[in-house]
């Protein structure tokens, strides 16, 4: 292409530079020095006019470049009239991917536009030759682009295979240690102490039962920084400057991720490269990888976090406003579903009024229902009322706190499983250049297995202590809002039909689902509570609804053994 240093019409060139950094950190002075080069160009061509530098950061250069942040408005129709020319420092900063290069060239071509490249003067993509020589060594980029990706995803497979860090995003409570591998320095990650613990913490409160949204409240309150904000927080590697918090809040769906994660019990993922999704990093006998020797949780740990998340998040979602304590929990006789409440106002001649009953959900949705049922609200609120505070209202309240046993017997054979591995790598000549490492990492992983085995199995315990107060006055003294989570709680169901035994008139049945055990704590007579009619009644139930009733109670609550009380036919009231 033309070397002149003016326009067609005589003006002076007027050039649009364009640089690019494929890693933006502070170490780096890639762009520092394009700069430099940007202007002994224009020293050296006086007659040229710059009209702007676009600085792409972090861009691949397998980016197009219509694509790139920076310089992709540059060449479109609005700004596309205001240069003559783009400078790069050398060939490569206008991509690695040859046949964007070679469609870039035709555009400029088309555009009447020239390329200036600083380190090849006689780069010319006017003529066949210049072109055939441009796209020679556009392919050369390509390759080496090639070469580069392949280089990466071979080391961060070896250092995965290692269970060594490979850079990027920290994981949740981790930070990296040198360690030495192979004669050369990588990095293994080990637990950070305090976001280790507040993992921990976590684990315990969602295991005793607290919300995921109370817990980031509690953390937001008292100002505790998320993980992300940490990082920031931290100097970058050679005494780079902290990129600085930026305030960023607890959410209760970022504190569940970090549990899903499966960083939190010391295990690799990766995205696989055929399918595209995450999976464990796995040895070839079969063994999840660990990054570290110190994971934050067990595998039971997490299993029994994740459960209890689950078991939330499988329950009706709390209302928002002003709560009605049985909508989600009633379930509609007929198809099963969940019933909500319906408010309807009336103008009357007294002022309006306002109806409220419980309705079958299909009613609202595309769901479909033989006959939705439907109940006035204070007729089912009594039903169940009437119902729990005559089994349980005079008798002694009790709290009920559970004992975690103790059982290390899947950390224990996971660490002799590692150990096994170890030793087996040891005899493949892994560690032939580095017994130091070999035996330090069978020191420590001997010393935990041996641990391990001398801790005792203790049983878990739940005890019941009394509160010295009724049921009936505990029940009394809830909101509305905290009946609704207890019989949430204790897996309580309840449902309705529109009809019933006697016409005209509703029909409903409660079960008092895990009432049973703390019934037998408050002094329930054994004989009674085992009887297959406690904590179950019908009202006004042909015998097809009653028949119904438990199989609605065992969709709602799978685990409900034949032995309960709902699984049978307990008499009609």
């Amino acid at each position: 292409m033309r070397r002149s240093t003016t326009a067609d019409d005589g003006r002076p060139l007027r050039v649009l530079a364009a640089c690019r950094i494929s890693n933006d950190d502070d170490s780096s002075s890639s762009l520092e020095r394009q700069r430099e080069k940007l202007q002994e160009w224009l020293h050296d061509n006086p007659h040229c006019t710059l009209v702007h530098v676009t600085e792409d950061r972090a861009v691949s250069g397998a980016v197009d470049l219509k694509d790139r942040p920076e310089l992709g408005p540059w060449l479109a129709d609005g700004k596309r009239d205001e240069w003559d020319a783009l400078w790069v420092s050398t060939q490569d900063r206008l991509g690695r991917d040859d046949l964007h290069f070679m469609a870039f060239v035709k555009d400029l071509l088309d555009w009447r536009k020239s390329i200036c490249v600083h380190d090849d003067p006689s780069f010319d993509v006017s003529t066949e030759t210049g072109r055939l020589i441009a796209y020679a060594k556009a392919t050369q980029a390509a390759a080496e682009l090639t070469r580069i990706r392949q280089r990466a995803l071979d080391s961060r497979d070896y250092l995965r295979r290692k269970g060594l860090w490979a850079g990027g995003n920290l994981p949740f409570g981790y930070q990296p240690v040198p360690v030495m591998v192979d004669g050369k320095i990588h990095y293994q990650l080990a637990q950070q102490r305090d976001y280790a613990q507040l993992l921990r913490t976590v684990a315990q409160r969602l295991k005793d039962g607290e919300s995921l949204a109370n817990i980031a409240r509690d953390l937001n309150d008292r100002g505790i920084p998320t993980w992300q904000d940490h990082l920031r927080a931290l100097p970058g590697p050679d005494g780079r400057k902290a990129k600085g918090a930026k305030g960023v809040q607890w959410h209760p769906s970022t504190i569940g991720r970090q549990f899903r994660k499966v960083s939190c019990i010391g295990q690799v993922a990766h995205v696989d490269k055929e399918t595209g999704k995450t999976r464990v990093a796995e040895l070839d006998n079969g063994d999840p990888v660990l990054f570290t020797d110190e994971p934050i949780l067990t595998s039971d740990e997490r299993a029994a976090v994740l459960a209890k998340i689950d078991e939330r998040a499988a329950k009706p979602q709390r209302a928002r406003r002003s709560v009605a304590r049985l909508s989600g929990i009633a379930r509609c006789g007929t198809c099963g579903g969940r019933m909500t409440v319906n408010r309807v106002t009336h103008k009357l001649k007294n002022g309006p009024v306002t109806y409220e009953r419980y309705r079958c959900a299909s009613t609202t949705t595309a769901r479909q229902c033989a006959e939705p049922a439907y109940i006035e609200r204070h007729l089912l609120d009594a039903f169940l009322d009437d119902f729990l505070l005559a089994e349980l209202g005079d008798k002694e309240e009790v709290r009920t706190v559970r004992t975690e046993g103790e059982d290390h017997g899947a950390e224990l054979e996971q660490y002799r499983k590692r150990l096994a591995r170890v030793e087996k790598e040891d005899e493949q000549g892994w560690y032939d250049d580095d017994r130091e490492s070999y035996l330090k990492k069978r020191r420590n992983i001997l010393a935990r297995v041996k641990e391990l085995e001398a801790k005792p199995v203790v049983p878990a315990t739940v005890v019941h202590e009394p509160t010295g107060r009724t049921f009936g006055k505990k029940w009394d003294g809830m909101t509305t809002a905290e009946q609704r989570e207890y019989l949430l709680t204790h897996h309580v169901v309840i449902g309705a039909w529109r009809g019933g035994l006697v016409p005209g008139q509703r029909a409903a049945f409660v079960w008092l689902g895990d009432f049973l055990e703390a019934a037998r704590a408050m002094g329930v007579e054994p004989s009674y509570a085992a009887d297959n009619s406690w904590g179950f009644r019908q009202w006004n139930t042909t015998d097809e609804q009653g028949a119904a009733a438990p199989r609605l109670i065992k969709e709602v609550v799978p685990e409900v053994q034949e032995s309960s009380g709902a699984a049978h036919s307990p008499s009609r009231s």
